[in-house]
């Protein structure tokens, strides 16, 4: 966020786009360490998320609020930005959460 939107009371800036609010940015199941438990992840199915060695990068379910590019070729916005973001950091957990089958 730069400062002079926090100053004007933006949370977002409007220059960046916002992978949460991209239709190809996917809530996935990834397995813990421990048998029959799980975590929400993020993907981007469009492939745009990828380490340095290649492979597809998940992110965090309660960090892909923050995760923001100058531009991406395969962006597709799901509706109002503003609105649809502020309303995910409101829902969107603190931390990670471990879920049971």
């Amino acid at each position: 966020m730069k400062d002079s939107d926090s100053a004007s009371g933006k949370d977002f800036d409007d220059s960046k786009i916002y992978c949460a609010n991209c239709i190809h940015c996917k809530v996935i199941k990834t397995q813990t360490q421990n048998e029959g438990e799980y975590q929400l992840r993020v993907r981007c199915d469009a492939g745009m998320w990828k380490k340095k060695m290649g492979d597809e990068k998940y992110y965090k379910y309660f960090t892909v609020i923050r995760r923001k590019l100058d531009q991406c070729d395969a962006y597709e916005s799901m509706g109002d930005e503003e609105e649809y973001l502020k309303d995910l950091k409101k829902k969107l957990p603190v931390n990670d959460e471990v879920f049971r089958v």
